[in-house]
């Protein structure tokens, strides 16, 4: 077990990443977010001392679900990595049951949502079908389900009218921008998520090649799969795209810029990357 002291605003890991370690707060909150940094940035919940957190992707061997941030100066954790995680359980069996029963409030919580906005949807479309006027404490619960989904992307619009135009945008504003540096080992071996506005398309890609193209037929087809996927709680596409990470930031698409577009197009907030930059 190792000791770690974080300061206020201190991420101490980011959603995408994957990393081996649980982490047990000795003191200060910890706060966990969806989306950190972005405009839909959600803060899900705020740990306190005695809590811990980080145990799913550890157990799972998972990408981070989401980023966690230190909430105070002097926020002290306890660092646990694969080895020391049956021990931990061995030696610290209230907090065991302290967990357990902070994941099962979490399925919990998520399975009544997931209940009231099936029986609110089912009450919109019976009205639909009846042609009744909604309820105001049913417009209520519509609203906040909207809400709650990703926001469609600002390009969205634009990308259905006419993809390839926002592919020679983006061929454009990235001329001569491109530099592949090199990954760390971790880099290399890790799939992440990252959002598709931090992708960009390989100019030497037939996809970006105007004789050829993007094909909305594939396009369609992968932008159909995708909420069967969130349906099935799998990951979307599972095969991760494979690409370059570039300076000054973002990522080159180096194979699946078609399922990259679906992402665009259907306004998928992450997608599983695999980095493959020359090792340093």
């Amino acid at each position: 077990m190792k000791s770690r002291t974080v300061a206020s605003g201190e991420i101490i890991f980011r959603e995408g990443e994957l990393e081996l370690t649980m982490y047990a707060i000795r003191s200060g909150s910890v706060g966990i977010w969806q989306d950190f940094g972005t405009e839909r940035e959600t803060l899900l919940t705020v740990l306190k001392a005695g809590q811990a957190f980080g145990e799913m992707g550890l157990i799972e061997a998972a990408p981070r679900s989401a980023t966690a941030v230190a909430r105070e100066d002097g926020t002290e954790l306890e660092e646990y990595g694969e080895e020391e995680f049956q021990r931990f359980f061995e030696d610290k069996p209230a907090l065991l049951l302290r967990m357990l029963k902070q994941l099962s409030a979490r399925i919990r919580e998520n399975t009544e949502k997931y209940d009231a906005a099936c029986r609110a949807l089912e009450q919109s479309l019976e009205a639909d079908r009846a042609g009744k006027a909604k309820s105001e404490a049913l417009k209520g619960q519509l609203e906040d389900i909207s809400s709650a989904a990703p926001k469609p992307r600002k390009i969205q619009t634009s990308l259905r009218s006419n993809f390839f135009a926002y592919v020679q945008e983006d061929l454009q504003a990235c001329e001569g921008k491109r530099n592949v540096v090199r990954a760390s080992a971790f880099e290399r071996l890790t799939v992440r998520r990252v959002s598709p506005d931090e992708m960009h398309v390989n100019p030497d890609d037939e996809f970006a090649k105007p004789e050829v193209g993007p094909n909305d037929r594939i396009i369609n087809e992968y932008a159909h799969e995708i909420p069967r996927f969130m349906q099935d709680m799998i990951p979307v596409f599972p095969e991760p795209i494979m690409v370059y990470k570039i300076k000054p930031e973002g990522y080159l698409i180096l194979n699946g810029h078609h399922r990259w577009a679906a992402a665009v197009k259907t306004g998928l907030g992450k997608v599983r990357v695999a980095i493959l930059n020359p090792p340093k």
